[in-house]
């Protein structure tokens, strides 16, 4: 017998209840327990660029696939971070993954910038829709050049987060992330004095940087993907898979 397949979205700022928990209920079956209404709201309702879009798979009137277009501008150029997408194990191998994706980008308009960083499982459907892709190794080094981080960013998104702190080098400010199973955390940024208080203070750990490099090929243990429907240059600080 054929599945009924349809799908429900939903903007942000227009939240349908239903629509909302599924949302969570998937997102926290595939990932685990992350998505919480004190992280839905810091993500979605508090964002300080608008409204993002939410979509929901049904198979037979079952929640079976999620995926959320963030709203998270670059450069004062609106624009999507594909976010959160995950489908049920016994739902996988459908097309679902690829029905979300191209109908939020109907409801976004095609010449919307979107881009993301997906999971092992979702990768391979972005290369074969066309996106273009690079990665980003990481390596053992300090670079006291890094980019300079969007204070409004920091103060909104990154404050929301768990394990980031900063570190005063010589004079100047950068933010950083713990990896909590090691001695080391990742160096996300610079930051102004103002910024950079509003984080807590950490000084010892070994860094890690992170550097652009074209590949076709990905490992998912040395190399995390980013995709993009345009050719665009996306800030290193903006990769929340660090």
């Amino acid at each position: 017998m054929t599945k009924q397949i349809h799908l429900e979205c939903c903007w942000t700022d227009q939240p349908i209840h239903s629509l909302k928990h599924d949302f969570m209920m998937l997102a926290n079956t595939v990932f685990g327990s992350f998505v919480t209404d004190n992280y839905y709201k810091a993500k979605f309702v508090d964002n300080i660029y608008g409204p993002s879009l939410i979509t929901v798979a049904y198979v037979d009137g079952v929640a079976a696939g999620a995926d959320a277009m963030w709203r998270n501008d670059l450069d004062s150029t609106k624009a999507y971070q594909t976010v959160d997408t995950c489908v049920l194990e016994q739902f996988r191998g459908m097309g679902l993954f690829k029905r979300m994706t191209y109908q939020e980008l109907e409801l976004l308009g095609k010449e919307t910038l979107v881009y993301g960083y997906p999971n092992v499982n979702s990768y391979p459907g972005y290369v074969k829709m066309g996106w273009q892709v690079d990665h980003l190794y990481k390596t053992l080094f300090f670079n006291t050049k890094k980019e300079t981080i969007d204070s409004g960013y920091a103060a909104w998104w990154l404050k929301a987060q768990n394990g980031i702190s900063y570190i005063n080098k010589k004079g100047d400010y950068y933010l950083v992330r713990k990896h909590e199973s090691k001695p080391v955390a990742t160096l996300i940024g610079r930051v102004d004095e103002a910024t950079a208080r509003l984080f807590p203070k950490t000084e010892g750990w070994s860094l890690l940087r992170s550097f652009e490099a074209k590949s076709s090929i990905y490992n998912k243990n040395k190399s995390i993907p980013l995709v993009c429907n345009q050719k665009w240059k996306i800030p290193y600080w903006k990769i929340d898979a660090i």
